[in-house]
């Protein structure tokens, strides 16, 4: 695992989270959290069994629980946001009506 792409792979995705532009359908921005957060796991999945293989250099342990996890965890925090936000506008909808 090289650790210069791992880490321009984890930057683009959080450059390409805006969550205060709303997406083409109301799930949009969920849909893109929710499959960025399953690839930032599986790349912790990897880096893990890495570890346990005892492969894992020391930089890339630190790029996990330095970059990673944090990452992942802020990712669930949208995640949930956009969850919220989608509620919020389907109770919005129906009390319009």
């Amino acid at each position: 695992m090289d650790i210069d792409v791992l880490v321009t792979e984890v930057m683009a995705y959080w450059d390409d989270l805006q969550v205060e532009i709303e997406g083409d359908k109301l799930y949009s921005n969920y849909q893109k959290v929710t499959a960025y957060t399953l690839r930032l796991q599986e790349i912790h999945n990897e880096i893990a069994l890495s570890e346990i293989k005892g492969e894992a250099s020391t930089e890339l342990k630190k790029f996990r629980t330095m970059i990673l996890d944090p990452t992942i965890e802020r990712f669930e925090k949208v995640a949930a946001f956009e969850s919220r936000k989608i509620t919020a506008k389907q109770l919005e909808a129906n009390l319009e009506r």
